[in-house]
């Protein structure tokens, strides 16, 4: 299990997260949601040792993240930010196979992997491309199938997956694509956490949802008990209309559409 507890991030005398606590299961699609500036990248970050905490501590397969060394954490958690900058002429297989560095594994274990994950991906037809030369949407699914191959090898012990935003450069047919590639990795003893925009989306994907506001839980557990109109609205201050899709029976959500009704006062 991959667990923040209690997590306080302070900076420039602004409190961002206050005591959020959060668990991701191996197995498992764990999917963040809330508003703009609610605390869910920063959170991301401290779960993923990039930031330190002011207080609280994150802990991975039951031992604090702090004692890892750099080499024995690359190999249990994989991180794929909002963007990520290539400034050399790498092709894309060259790109993805930057995910297997420090794996100690012989050329033709490695040369499967990126395989293997570039096909899942479908980024193997221009694994020969300059990576520059990819559109945004391309770039996402190359830098996602770089993670993946960080994270491929079978053993033992859980690994994870910390996706911030993995869909923002796709179309939706894409974007269906990741997720339901998601789901399909956790098959593989791997606990996938990813910051999620599309509440529909988050929904229909994760098994567990939780709901950040100002730094702090608003809800969590199961996505389709706490997928609530009062969750909802609550989190992001926004009227909603929600519904159940006749033949899935997945929850969805549809903005009020009266401008004048949209939005929640603070406080209210």
């Amino acid at each position: 299990m991959y667990e923040a507890n209690q997590i306080a991030f302070r900076t420039q005398g602004k409190t961002i997260l206050d005591g959020i606590s959060l668990q991701v299961m191996p197995g498992a699609f764990t999917a963040i949601v809330g508003p703009n500036g609610a605390g869910k990248s920063t959170l991301l970050k401290v779960m993923a040792h990039e930031h330190r905490s002011s207080q609280g501590t994150v802990s991975i397969n039951g031992q604090d993240i702090g004692s890892y060394t750099p080499r024995e954490l690359a190999h249990v958690r994989a991180v794929l930010p909002q963007s990520t900058t290539v400034q050399f002429t790498f092709t894309v297989e060259q790109v993805v196979a930057l995910g297997r560095h420090g794996r100690r594994a012989l050329p033709t274990e490695d040369r499967a992997v990126c395989e293997a994950v570039m096909t899942v991906t479908g980024t193997l037809a221009f694994r020969d491309r300059q990576y520059q030369t990819l559109s945004g949407g391309e770039k996402q699914r190359v830098q996602l199938a770089r993670v993946l191959a960080q994270m491929w090898d079978e053993t033992v012990y859980p690994r994870y997956i910390l996706l911030d935003e993995p869909t923002s450069s796709l179309d939706i047919a894409q974007q269906q694509y990741i997720f339901h590639l998601a789901r399909t990795v956790c098959r593989r003893n791997i606990g996938v956490m990813a910051i999620v925009h599309d509440l529909n989306q988050a929904v229909q994907y994760a098994d567990t949802l939780y709901f950040l506001r100002d730094g702090q839980v608003v809800a969590n557990g199961p996505a389709g008990e706490v997928f609530t109109k009062s969750n909802i609205e609550e989190t992001f201050r926004c009227r909603v209309n929600l519904y159940r899709d006749p033949v899935t029976g997945h929850p969805y959500i549809i903005p009020a559409s009266d401008p004048a009704e949209r939005f929640i006062a603070v406080g209210k």
